[in-house]
């Protein structure tokens, strides 16, 4: 008794390309122009959400450079028994001297001339190179306290460093002495609901 084992023939199912209509194995130009439609359609909806998204990372950037400087300004006090006594520049505006003497004054406490650095205005200036202490500056505007070392702590909401700048759309931001941060829109709602 012999077995006998039929195999299958698969080559009449085999699909021949010469065989099948030239209009089905191309795309037209219909359908390109629909997938273009549907690509550019689909990039300007995500605009606006990449350019929100941006600019919540710059605020949590500026938020994040506060809290740094607010930790190196009180390392300063603590280490000196007094906030940096660094006098503004002539008409009371801030300087190219002023703003080196503030980096000088924090770097020790590792604070870098990028921490000094709003990423929103850095870009709004076509980003110069701040490293170079020609073009030093500072976004972040220190308050003037006297050199008694309880000065700078004795309110709770006294703002120790203010943003130069509206650049984040709600007012500038504010650190305060408690280490909270907040914008100025909403600080003066505050105090208008308090009256």
């Amino acid at each position: 008794m012999t077995k006998h084992i039929r195999l299958l023939d698969f080559s009449s199912l085999r699909l021949r390309l010469d065989s099948w209509p030239i209009s089905s194995r191309a795309f037209t130009v219909l359908e390109l122009l629909i997938v273009i439609v549907v690509i550019t359609i689909l990039a300007t909806l995500m605009t606006p959400v990449i350019s929100t998204l941006r600019s919540r990372a710059q605020r949590a950037q500026c938020t994040a450079n506060l809290h740094s400087l607010y930790v190196g300004a009180n390392l300063f006090v603590q280490q000196n028994n007094s906030w940096p006594q660094i006098p503004r520049g002539a008409a009371g505006t801030p300087s190219i001297d002023f703003a080196n003497a503030w980096i000088a004054a924090l770097e020790p406490f590792g604070i870098s001339r990028k921490s000094w650095i709003c990423p929103t205005i850095q870009e709004l200036m076509r980003g110069p190179d701040y490293s170079r202490p020609e073009n030093a500056r500072i976004d972040y505007m220190p308050m003037p306290f006297d050199d008694k070392p309880t000065t700078p702590h004795q309110w709770p909401r006294q703002p120790w460093f203010v943003e130069a700048g509206d650049v984040h759309g709600n007012g500038n931001l504010i650190i305060f002495t408690d280490g909270s941060v907040s914008d100025l829109k909403t600080v003066a709602g505050r105090n208008q609901s308090r009256r």
